[in-house]
Formats: C-alpha cells, structure tokens, sequence
C-alpha cells in the first residue's frame, strides 16, 4: 500500500510539474482508471479485508481540492466529468476487446474477459459514487475557500465526500457478492484508510497549489 501511496502522490506532483493545470486532468483520469481495476481486487491489511485503489482513489479527491483552490468550483466540476469521461471510455473500449473473436495464438482473452466480466458493474458504480462525491466535496471545498485555512477546507471536503462516494459505491458495486459482514468491513477499512490518506496527502495539496500559483504569477 506503501508504493500505491507513492506512485499515486508522484502521479500528481509530476503532472502538474510537467504539465501544469492540464495535468491535473491527465493524473485524474489516469487514477481513475487504474482504481477501477484495482478496487476489485481484496487483501489484507493487519488482520482486515480491504480493496486496492484506496490510496489512487483517494488521491483523486486531493486533485479536487487542488483544481477547486485554484480555478474554483466550476473547474472542478469539469474536472469530474473528464475523469467520467476517461472513465467511460475504458470500460466501452475493453468490452469492445472482449468481443473480438480470439485467434488460435492469442493468450489475453481469458485475462480480460475476468476483468472486463467484473468491470462494468464496478465501473457503474463507481460512476454514480464518483459523480455524487464529487459534485459534493467541490461544493464544500468551494464553500469554505474563504473562510477556513487550505488544510482543513481539504480535509473536511474529502472526508465527507469519501463517506458519500464508499456508501454509494460499496452499496452499488458488492451487495449480492460478498456478505454484509464483508461489505460493512469493506465500507469501514475502505474509509478509516482514506481518512488517514486525508492527512498523508495534504502535503500534496498544498505542493500542488503552490507550483500552480509560482506558475501563474509567472504568467503575469
């Protein structure tokens, strides 16, 4: 978990090094995708049974903070709706994959029709948690911009936007597959991590918005 915590941060911080504000679309869209393939997958963590992508996952909600801080509200709502977008277009694409008739040489079909068969409902689920969250932890980072100091607007816009968004997706994407005593354990791993990831990643946050800023008053 250590090493997704630090691709993912790197992720971030090299995007928007390279890229600026365009690549905080691109680091989205790239953690957004790869968590809808890593959320599926269960381990464990001291004893208790939790999904990879806690820590990609989480991190998109740091690039939320650090679009809204910047640019605002309506900039980080086009923020979700590009990694949506992204998204999308994976799931569309890897069932168009899954449909081609294999040759007698080919040995991914069987790879990806296990990940693609599980994928969709993940992904709609995802897509709803995502989309509610999302929508919610902008608006309340953009409520508080003027009012309360950048490390708690981040803390108390993502915290509350991750209990929203690991309800809504937990709800969506396993009742019927695992057990309620395995889904509760999943909601609660999943949230108590990514609360912790609130405060692991506020470095990032402000790192972030402090390279935005050096670039914009460069601009001008």
């Amino acid at each position: 978990m250590g090493l997704e915590y630090i691709v993912s941060c790197l992720t971030v911080l090299f995007a928007i090094r390279f890229l600026k504000k365009e690549g905080l679309y691109v680091a989205l869209a790239t953690l957004i995708v790869a968590s809808n393939l890593g959320v599926a997958k269960l381990f464990n963590l001291l004893g208790l049974e939790v999904t990879a992508a806690n820590m990609s996952m989480g991190m998109a909600f740091a690039v939320y903070s650090i679009i809204t801080e910047i640019y605002g509200q309506r900039e980080g709502r086009k923020a979700i709706w590009i990694g949506f977008f992204a998204q999308f277009i994976f799931v569309l694409l890897g069932l168009v994959y899954v449909g081609y008739i294999p040759s007698s040489n080919d040995v991914a079909q069987g790879y990806l029709s296990n990940a693609f068969a599980f994928t969709p409902r993940i992904a709609l689920a995802s897509w709803i948690a995502y989309i509610l969250s999302g929508y919610f932890a902008v608006w309340i980072h953009d409520r508080l911009r003027t009012k309360t100091k950048l490390w708690m607007r981040n803390n108390i816009a993502t915290k509350l936007g991750q209990i929203l968004d690991n309800f809504v997706f937990v709800s969506l994407a396993f009742v019927g597959i695992y057990d309620f005593r395995t889904l509760l354990n999943i909601y609660l791993t999943t949230t108590v991590i990514e609360f912790a990831l609130d405060y692991v990643d506020t470095w990032v946050v402000y790192a972030g918005v402090n390279m935005l800023k050096k670039d914009i008053l460069g601009k001008n």
